[in-house]
């Protein structure tokens, strides 16, 4: 007769199954993931950069920016931090809320301007598209 440990396994970090990916896509990880959209989209309106000169920073296709960018595929940290160093762009504003962004940059560059440039209103239906189809593309998997 074999006695079967009276204890429960608890899975090691080092191994593979650890990392399962299944359990990664939440509801904390999903605005996240959003949060990293809209400074993309963001970013890249605001400076007139089309999804083809980004997805050359991280030799990738377009396509591959527009999933990030509608939260269908993940973007990793590294190519993040790859797309602002190589447009020398601060790292630091990943942290803040991107519409904060948007109207101090609003306020530093059109600071004496009646109306809003045609850029503000292109992030702004962008970031609303994403909103309505972020949690659908997200989970789709």
């Amino acid at each position: 007769m074999t006695d079967k440990p009276n204890f429960i396994l608890v899975p090691n970090r080092l191994d593979p199954k650890y990392w399962i990916r299944k359990n990664r896509h939440n509801a904390d990880n999903l605005e996240l993931s959003k949060m990293i959209a809209k400074h993309l989209i963001l970013h890249r309106i605001w400076h007139g950069l089309t999804q083809n000169k980004i997805a050359l920073d991280l030799s990738v296709s377009h396509q591959q920016i527009q999933k990030f960018e509608s939260c269908t595929n993940d973007i990793f940290l590294v190519q993040v931090l790859k797309i602002f160093k190589n447009r020398k762009w601060n790292i630091e504003i990943l942290g803040s809320n991107p519409h904060d962004v948007l109207i101090e940059w609003l306020k530093h560059d059109y600071y004496n301007s009646d109306k809003y440039p045609d850029k503000y209103h292109k992030i702004i239906d962008a970031w609303k598209l994403l909103d309505l189809k972020a949690e659908k593309n997200y989970y789709k998997k």
